[in-house]
């Protein structure tokens, strides 16, 4: 990343991590769930979080978990592609923007972690999760449609 980069620079650099990242989308919604004192997560968690005492896990929705249900999709960034610096609140933007919704971002450590992934994102994943619906299906537009245009500015 350059020390000083033109607003169109940084979209397009984030355009292109966008369409060099592997990009998983859930087929199954994720809900919260507490869990039970002294157990360990459920090995489905994506991750577990505290609220003081209690912690909850975010793990596969069953058929009974009727609200509280998210989409979800992960970002893995690419080892070789520019700097992610930034993306999180550039996403959000055009999730805002574009799907008229937001999301909750979960960061974890990649496992690759090799020094060109640290330079690139700290060597961060995002877990990015929007409520299932008519939110979550513009989540997904908003992604795919970013998808598109990194990967076309790459061909051109």
């Amino acid at each position: 990343m350059a020390a000083e980069e033109s607003d169109a620079q940084f979209e397009d650099r984030l355009c292109r991590v966008i369409a060099e990242a592997e990009t998983t989308f859930f087929v199954e919604d994720y809900v919260w769930k507490e869990m039970d004192a002294d157990r360990a997560p459920s090995s489905d968690a994506l991750a577990c979080v505290a609220d003081g005492s209690v912690w909850h896990q975010f793990v596969p929705a069953q058929d009974d978990d009727g609200e509280g249900r998210f989409r979800v999709v992960l970002f893995k960034f690419s080892e070789q592609g520019p700097s992610a610096i930034g993306f999180v609140a550039w996403l959000h933007s055009h999730l805002r923007r574009m799907g008229k919704t937001g999301a909750i971002v979960i960061c974890g450590k990649d496992r690759r972690g090799s020094q060109a992934l640290f330079d690139i994102c700290q060597g961060a994943l995002d877990y990015w999760a929007c409520p299932a619906g008519p939110a979550g299906d513009r989540f997904i537009g908003v992604i795919e449609a970013l998808i598109q245009k990194g990967s076309a500015s790459q061909n051109a």
